[in-house]
């Protein structure tokens, strides 16, 4: 019952229970059928949604039937080589020991990374085009046999979990869906995720995108710039994340999502039909650019994995440095931010709000569904489908950055709202504007009033030498009963406000307030000026008499056309 309740509370789902059940019951049900329309549609249907449809149409339920292609021992013996292949390279390859996350738990899992390249040697086991040949016979076989390793994963929550990051719903379709362990193993170092999500699912994308090039050669006798381009950009997004795995285990993927049909069957099926899909169109739909604009897409999308992987390096030498480094040449905008595991310790965790994680709080995916389009935008725009992907990463990568909103929401608490306060957009980029007066937030200009201009700048007017004395007692009577009777910050805050960025007292004439490290020197002097203002303000109003306002009142009011009409206000 224990492990029931915590997991409840670890994967408290973002939306309501209806719409989360009919989302799993969806996902479940139509997307194995929909790699196979997607590949029937790539290879045979020229690409054309319409002519699918039109056939489904007219034959129906014994139509798409025909159409799905059964699984065969040349398939099986396909995936099973590359399977073992991937698996031998996870396990037996030396590589440096790298920590994961601490889980809510207290559970540290320990990982090796030793990722190599070594397609060569697997292209020279088998014909790269054969697997062109039978793609949607091995579509087929990775469908059924991917369902059943996830029942695989089901049963093992159940009997034999890896770890104390590992429970139960008491929800069949949740638990099959979101999985029950968060680090699954076979034995002590065979980390299942690590195979599923980078081994088998990252590296068949490389694999794919390479035989789509192959292949397109074998039938044309020359590869065409949009293939190339596309190609290119697929190996270089995926040698970067290899590069980069891992700071990938430290990500939602691995430190969050459990081992189910969610991530294990999606990165087993998902990725090689549907990320690899515009390759997959171009083998039989080649596409001439031209040098101009093939350099000109390929100089894009390079540019937007780069800064994607740059987003990504930021954060990861952020926390190994601990918030010490340098971030665009400058000491990093931090937040020192703590929370609580399930076991009732409490840990301290830094959340990095300058360089990329300054622009927003989710700006590493805008290169990424850019990224996306510069590899697809070489098919051009004849079809639809070889766009799905990025319409697929872009609703994808919103629904996960409200996911991990809500999931630090609960685990930061009031850290995480400054945090918010500070990047106040999800995934573009935030509004960032310096405060000014109203009148000076004109179009144009600032506003300009007849009779005698008003003072916007600030509101600080000239002090006169006659009047310095007198500025300066009341200056120092002031600061006396703020000494006397707490800060400003203190007396008008709000017993319920837990924002942790509130100012020191201020002490003796002078000084300026000591703030906390998060505040940018423009934050820092903007409050330090409002503060000094504040004070004379109060010193100057404090100084004059009853009859004194009046006469400020009328003046005012003179100095405005349309108030002319108005009586004067007597002293009575």
């Amino acid at each position: 019952m224990g492990k029931q309740s915590k997991w409840k509370s670890e994967s408290e789902t973002v939306h309501s229970a209806l719409v989360t059940y009919f989302s799993m019951i969806s996902l479940l049900t139509l997307c194995p059928p929909f790699v196979i329309l997607l590949w029937y549609t790539m290879t045979v249907a020229d690409g054309s949604v319409s002519q699918t449809w039109d056939y489904l149409t007219q034959n129906g339920l014994k139509g798409f039937l025909h159409i799905w292609p059964k699984p065969t021992a040349l398939s099986c013996k396909i995936i099973a080589i590359y399977a073992v292949y991937e698996a031998a390279l996870q396990l037996l390859l030396p590589g440096q020991i790298v920590y994961g996350p601490i889980s809510p738990t207290g559970h540290r899992p320990v990982y090796k990374a030793n990722v190599t390249f070594r397609l060569t040697q697997l292209f020279g086991i088998f014909n790269p085009t054969i697997v062109y040949d039978h793609l949607g016979e091995i579509y087929s076989a990775l469908i059924f046999g991917s369902f059943v390793f996830c029942i695989f994963l089901y049963i093992k929550g159940h009997l034999a979990p890896s770890s104390t990051d590992s429970g139960s719903s008491g929800n069949f379709i949740i638990d099959f869906y979101w999985g029950m362990d968060l680090y699954p193993r076979i034995g002590k170092y065979f980390d299942i995720k690590v195979f599923t999500n980078c081994r088998f699912g990252m590296m068949s994308w490389a694999v794919l995108a390479l035989t789509y090039c192959i292949k397109q050669y074998e039938e044309n006798g020359k590869v065409a710039d949009s293939m190339l381009v596309n190609t290119t950009l697929m190996l270089v997004y995926v040698t970067k994340f290899f590069w980069w795995e891992a700071g990938y285990w430290n990500t939602m993927d691995i430190a969050h999502d459990r081992a189910g049909f969610y991530i294990c069957w999606g990165c087993l099926v998902w990725v090689p039909s549907v990320y690899t899909s515009p390759g997959m169109y171009l083998v039989n739909h080649p596409v001439n650019l031209g040098t101009q604009l093939a350099l000109s897409i390929l100089v894009a999308g390079i540019l937007c994995i780069y800064i994607n992987y740059d987003c990504d390096r930021q954060r990861q030498e952020f926390r190994r440095t601990n918030g010490k480094g340098t971030v665009w040449g400058k000491p990093p905008s931090k937040i020192e931010a703590s929370y609580t595991t399930t076991a009732g310790e409490t840990k301290r965790s830094l959340l990095l709000t300058s360089g990329w994680w300054g622009l927003s709080r989710h700006f590493h995916y805008v290169p990424e569904i850019l990224a996306a389009f510069f590899w697809t935008v070489p098919a051009l725009f004849n079809h639809f489908l070889p766009y799905f992907y990025v319409i697929f990463l872009t609703i994808l990568l919103f629904d996960r950055a409200k996911r991990d909103d809500d999931r630090c929401r609960s685990k930061y608490g009031k850290y995480w709202k400054l945090y918010c306060d500070k990047n106040h957009s999800r995934n573009i980029l935030k509004n960032d504007y310096r405060q000014m007066s109203a009148y000076e937030n004109v179009v144009g200009g600032k506003l300009k009033l007849k009779g005698k201009a008003l003072d916007v700048a600030g509101g600080v007017k000239k002090k006169k030498k006659k009047n310095k004395r007198n500025n300066d007692q009341f200056l120092q009577v002031a600061e006396d009963e703020i000494s006397a009777g707490g800060s400003k910050e203190e007396a008008g805050k709000d017993g319920n406000d837990e924002d942790i960025n509130d100012v020191s007292k201020l002490s003796g004439k002078g000084k300026t307030a000591h703030y906390d490290d998060h505040l940018t020197p423009a934050e820092r002097r903007y409050i330090e000026q409002r503060e000094q203002l504040d004070v004379h303000r109060l010193a100057k109003i404090s100084n004059k008499s009853h009859r004194d306002r009046i006469q400020d009142f009328n003046q005012y009011l003179a100095n405005m056309s349309e108030h002319y009409d108005i009586p004067k206000v007597g002293p009575g």
